[in-house]
Parts: C-alpha cells; sequence; structure tokens
C-alpha cells in the first residue's frame, strides 16, 4: 500500500495561527541593510534585507537551524551575530556567519550565553559558565573568529549586563537588575575591572528603576528613571552620582519605553506607552535640557513592540548615517513587522509585508480599551475583542487571557492566538491587573507578596463590570486562560472564584511557590523572590498563594501545557497539578512538547496545541 504525500491544506483557523512575524531589526555598518527575524518557517530564523526607499525587496535568509535562531545584531566590522537554543532549554550559544557557513563562537551547551552590547571593540555578552546562579560578563575583541573571551565581571548578585560602553571603551555602563522594580546602574573601569554604584546613594533601599541610554559628553549620562516619579521619565545622571530632571519635557504622563540613537547624529529617539499605544519622539539632549522636541508622525495608531532572547530585543534602531529609523510596530489588524521612517522627510514604509497566509486582513478584529474600578478604588485596564458576525442570543462566550511576567503588559498588537479564538466564535478579555508595566511604580507593585491575590481579585472585578454592562458576552460561558505568571493566574482565579469559570487553559503554570523557586534555574531565584517572597522569609505567604493548596475549590475543567525543557517553570509545575486534580476526579488533560521550554515556539506544536483545546472548549464550554 503506497502512502500519499499530499500535503492536506491548513484549514481557516490553522491559517491564523501562521501569519508570520518579523522583528529585531539591527543596521549594517556601512550598507542600507538590515538583519532581522521572522518566522516565516514555523520557528525564528535570521534573515537580511536591502532597505530601498518604498520599494519591495526580496529577504535573504541567513539561518537554517531546526530550533530557533533569534535576536541578530550587526557588528561594527559587519559580521553578524545571533543566539540559537536546542528545543526550547534557552541554553543561548552564540553564532556568527563566516561566508556562507555558520561558526559557533560559544560551544557549552549546559550553558546560558546572552549578547548584551556591540561597541567598534567587540562584543559583550553575560554567560553562567562557571557558576549556573550567576551571569559574568565577558568581551569577545572584533575579529570575533580571531580572539578569545575575555572575563571582564563576576557579580556578587542580581543579573548584570552592559547596557553602554564609553567612545574610548575605558568605561562600560551596567545594569543590575534586582527585581522588576528595581535596577541600579554601575560604571566599570575596563582595565582596572573596578566597579562604581551610580545610583545606590541616590536611591537607598527604595526600588527604582534605572536604564542607561547614551553618554552626553564625558561624564553624564541620559537616562530613564523613576526616581522621584511614579513613571519612567527620562533624566540626566552624572558620573558623580547627580540625578536632574529634563527642563522641557514637563510632567510625566506616561511611561519611556525604549530609546535609540547613534554616535553620528545628536538626536535621540525614544517612544512613550501610552495605555499600550507608542507615542515615538526625538530631541537632541545636553546635560541641561533638551531642544528640537518632535514627535514622529505615524500612519496608524500601533504599538511599537519588543520580545528577549527568546525572539528580538530590539524594538527600535537607527542607521548609522542616522537617516533611517527601523521599526518593530503592531497592531491588532496588522501583524508584527519592522517599518522604516525616513526622518528627512518623514515618509513610513513596511520593509517587507509579512504573509497573511490567504486571509484577508479585514477579517482581523480590533480591540476597544476599558476600566473598571477594582476593589480598592485602583482603576484597572483591559482590552476587550468580539468575533465578527452574528451574536449569539445570550451572547458570545469569552476567553479571559491574562498575561505573564507579572511584569509584563497586554497590548493593542497583532496577536495570532487572539485572532483565532475570535474567528472560533469566543470573545477575547486581555486584562492589565495590578502588577502590570506600563501604568508606572505604584500599579506595578500593587501585587508584590502578600499583596499577590489582589491581582485575582482584579479579575474577578471586571467579570463583575461585564455581567452588568456588557450584553455581547455570555457571562455563564467564561474561559480563563494563561502562560506562565498567567498560567498561576488561571489557577488562582479557578480556585479562589471558582463558580465563575465553564474552563481554565494553563500554559508553563505556576502552581505552588515553593517548589517553583527551588526548581527554576538558579540564575533567575533571586530575580523571582523580588517579586513573589523568598524561601527564607516569606515561606508562610509562598505558601498561601500557591493555587496546589487549594484544588480541592476548583469546579471547572483543566487543560493543561507544558514544555519539557522549561527552566523557568519546570514541567514539575504541571505535573503536580495535573496530578492533584486527576486523583480528585476533576476533568483535567496535560499536553506536553518534548521539543519546547516556556511556551510554544514551533509552529507545527501551536497548531497541534490549539486545535486540541479548541475541540476540548468546544465540549466543555
Amino acid at each position: 500500500m503506497y502512502l500519499s504525500s499530499v500535503v492536506e491544506p491548513p484549514t481557516r483557523l490553522e491559517r491564523y495561527l501562521a501569519i508570520e512575524t518579523a522583528g529585531g531589526p539591527s543596521w549594517h555598518p556601512i550598507s542600507d541593510r538590515i538583519a532581522y527575524v521572522s518566522n516565516v518557517t514555523g520557528t525564528f530564523q535570521v534573515y537580511t534585507i536591502q532597505v530601498i526607499k518604498q520599494s519591495a525587496v526580496f529577504p535573504l535568509r541567513i539561518t537554517y537551524e531546526e530550533d530557533r535562531c533569534t535576536d541578530p545584531r550587526y557588528m561594527h566590522d559587519g559580521s553578524l551575530v545571533f543566539c540559537k537554543d536546542c528545543r526550547g532549554n534557552e541554553n543561548f550559544q552564540i553564532g556568527t556567519i563566516a561566508g556562507e557557513e555558520v561558526v559557533w563562537l560559544t560551544s557549552s551547551p549546559e550553558a546560558k550565553h546572552l549578547p548584551t552590547y556591540s561597541s567598534k571593540r567587540g562584543l559583550y555578552y553575560i554567560a553562567n559558565l562557571s557558576n549556573s546562579s550567576r551571569l559574568d560578563t565577558y568581551r569577545l575583541n572584533l575579529p570575533l573568529l580571531e580572539n578569545e573571551p575575555d572575563l571582564l565581571l563576576e557579580p556578587d548578585e542580581g543579573l548584570v549586563t552592559v547596557r553602554l560602553v564609553s567612545n574610548d571603551e575605558k568605561y562600560a555602563v551596567l545594569d543590575k537588575d534586582i527585581g522588576a522594580s528595581q535596577q541600579e546602574l554601575m560604571l566599570l573601569d575596563i582595565e582596572s575591572r573596578t566597579v562604581m554604584n551610580l545610583t545606590k546613594d541616590l536611591t537607598g533601599e527604595r526600588p527604582t528603576r534605572w536604564e542607561a541610554i547614551r553618554f552626553l559628553g564625558r561624564e553624564h549620562l541620559l537616562v530613564t528613571t523613576d526616581h522621584n516619579s511614579d513613571f519612567n521619565r527620562l533624566a540626566v545622571l552624572s558620573l558623580s552620582g547627580d540625578v536632574m530632571p529634563i527642563p522641557g519635557l514637563g510632567k510625566p504622563k506616561y511611561e519611556v519605553e525604549h530609546a535609540t540613537w547613534v554616535a553620528e547624529s545628536e538626536y535621540t529617539y525614544w517612544t512613550y506607552n501610552d495605555e499600550g499605544y507608542s507615542a515615538i519622539y526625538r530631541g537632541r539632549f545636553k546635560t541641561d535640557g533638551v531642544d528640537a522636541v518632535k514627535q514622529v508622525k505615524t500612519p496608524y495608531r500601533w504599538a511599537v513592540v519588543s520580545g528577549d532572547e527568546r525572539s528580538f530585543n530590539r524594538s527600535i534602531s537607527m542607521s548609522l548615517d542616522a537617516r533611517f529609523l527601523a521599526l518593530t510596530v503592531s497592531s491588532p489588524t496588522m501583524p508584527t513587522n519592522i517599518w522604516i521612517c525616513d526622518v528627512t522627510d518623514g515618509d513610513m514604509w513596511e520593509v517587507s509585508p509579512v504573509s497573511l497566509c490567504g486571509l484577508n486582513s479585514r477579517d482581523f478584529v480590533d480591540c476597544t480599551l476599558h476600566r473598571v474600578k477594582s476593589f480598592d478604588g485602583v482603576s484597572v485596564p483591559y482590552f476587550h475583542y468580539v468575533p465578527l458576525g452574528r451574536m449569539p442570543e445570550r451572547g458570545w462566550p469569552a476567553i479571559f487571557m491574562i498575561h505573564g511576567g507579572p511584569e509584563s503588559q497586554k497590548r493593542p498588537e497583532f496577536d495570532p492566538v487572539i485572532q483565532f479564538w475570535l474567528c472560533a466564535g469566543f470573545a477575547v478579555v486581555t486584562p492589565n491587573i495590578r502588577g502590570s508595566t506600563g501604568y508606572g511604580k505604584t500599579y506595578l507593585n500593587l501585587d508584590d507578596k502578600d499583596k499577590r491575590l489582589g491581582a485575582i481579585h482584579d479579575i474577578k472585578e471586571i467579570v463583575t463590570h461585564i455581567k452588568q454592562h456588557d450584553y455581547e458576552i455570555d457571562i455563564s460561558r467564561l474561559v480563563v486562560f494563561g502562560g506562565s505568571y498567567g498560567g498561576f493566574a488561571v489557577l488562582s482565579a479557578m480556585t479562589e472564584y471558582p463558580e465563575i469559570w465553564k474552563a481554565g487553559v494553563d500554559i508553563v503554570g505556576i502552581s505552588n511557590f515553593v517548589t517553583f523557586l527551588q526548581n527554576t534555574a538558579p540564575w533567575r531565584r533571586k530575580l523571582r523572590e523580588a517579586e513573589y517572597g523568598s524561601l527564607d522569609h516569606d515561606l508562610e505567604t509562598l505558601i498561601r498563594i500557591s493555587p496546589i493548596h487549594k484544588v480541592d475549590k476548583i469546579q471547572a475543567p483543566l487543560f493543561i501545557i507544558q514544555g519539557d525543557n522549561d527552566e523557568r517553570v519546570p514541567l514539575s509545575e504541571s505535573l503536580q497539578i495535573y496530578e492533584k486534580l486527576r486523583l480528585r476526579g476533576i476533568p483535567v488533560k496535560l499536553l506536553r512538547y518534548a521539543d519546547e521550554g516556556h511556551g510554544l515556539a514551533k509552529l507545527q506544536n501551536r497548531i497541534d496545541a490549539w486545535t486540541k483545546v479548541l475541540q476540548w472548549l468546544e465540549e466543555v464550554v
């Protein structure tokens, strides 16, 4: 018997999941070419493309790996580096292209390697080669293939990364990440290896966010900070440790988010986060103020977006001749892609249109923004999506999609999974519960440690508001859905308010904060303890907020998705909640992927998972 070699065409729903994403532009040092990542093959791979104004140009694929290749960046000599992990384990290795071949600059698969900055002299990166709980800083000089890495720093605590290097390469500005709401800036003398903390005396023990952007002369830095402010704002920090607001910008109303600049230009470009949407500005900064502030006009209302080392860290970048601005942008009806702005005349265009997989963009659903006053008077925002077509008599069943982090934000950007659910006949609600970024320091810290369940109460308050005011949603058919911390929120919402939910979908979620902190990757533990509480001092709180101890309250069926190679929320978190529910007789399914880590990176797995979840929801909702 012969087996057919014909591949079945994808269904309409599967086409939504296959819509392409492109982002993370990095400019070549001497030509109008960018490197970026795209998942046109089903996993992220590296591409380059020539930027020609208002012209369609065919991209060139650079990597052909089975696993994802991410975060490409051009070096000063024109060489290109990128990262690749194995089966989702996040132990990234750094590669470069020599001719048409990939050459690996690192080759220790048991360790993580992450580029943090590229300078005229070389590549700065962090790696936990000598100690799994600590990421040390290295520099690999140019030419990359002719040199060995030089160890610059072994930090005693926190996640320390090089964010900026002086023109003479004598000093590096380090970001020391202690938690979501607490960073410090330090100055490393590269020759002597001595480190001076620039911000600790300013803030003491008060959680304060700092990020270095660029040098202003030899003695000052342009930074973002929420020092003496609720919002991340632009400021000037002297190397002697004095911080100065910038006259001319006014009182901050929004969080400063992304920034880019090149040494050949006096201009710095930055974005504000306005309820998830992005506003782009430019200005000339000096130590005593700013001038020539101007908003960059955009053809659509969109979000300038970035990911992390699993996709792309770079959302916005400037060509070295300061003519072109490259932006990774997205809206609910516009798939994530790179646009170019010619700053000399304001023209903007897509680099290369992403494929819609045979779908019509008119079938994509936009969102509306709403706010609800929660139990303590705090205003909680959420986005609301309603399917096209005729509404059922009692309204649409709805999926409450909770973001991870928790220091993250649901934004008005294109999400193929949201459009998948909308096409399948589900409304979608995406809350930014307390603890989300983008709304200031106070809001960010409202869910810390023993205040954790306040965020779950926010979800309940949104449900109550919808029940009273929203006729488009059938309140009797609600699904709570989320990944990572959002997976914890799923489990917690089902234990704290079991009467609300018809079903839950938990993707790589935390079920037990004690075992999570014990088993997460060692280098992450202290960073997560700053958010959730420590095993040494907050054990009682960690036990109290863990859904695993309240499974007897769960009433609705649960679908769990987990990657076997997850270093962030290990497999054990899903296994223990699955076993507890199975023994209780609650309908529960566990879908595992041997080639995935923290989430689903491969198209075939995304299609497999979401079609199975949809079939299951059609049975239980």
